[in-house]
């Protein structure tokens, strides 16, 4: 799908993480693969535990994977369903 004036499709995702979270590794090795994969996806990491970070999507549980503004996963989604889910939205 185009938008007007030829500009393709972009998304926001943000994953928020925390140190202590001990699932946010998974996290973090999706964030990389989407980095790799989806080149029109802005990719936010917001880690809530760094003074200064900003809980934009008002989250209460790492991880949690916000796009476009809508929570879709609390906890690590599998990464045929992340890649499913993005793939889905940029079309």
């Amino acid at each position: 799908m185009k938008k007007k004036g030829g500009s393709r499709k972009r998304l926001t995702l943000r994953i928020y993480v925390a140190q202590h979270c001990p699932s946010c590794d998974e996290a973090h090795r999706l964030a990389d693969e989407v980095r790799k994969r989806f080149t029109r996806v802005n990719l936010e990491v917001i880690d809530l535990g760094v003074k200064g970070s900003h809980n934009l999507d008002d989250v209460f549980s790492v991880p949690t994977f916000v796009l476009d503004g809508r929570t879709f996963s609390i906890g690590n989604p599998t990464p045929a369903e992340l890649f499913t889910r993005l793939t889905e939205a940029l079309a």
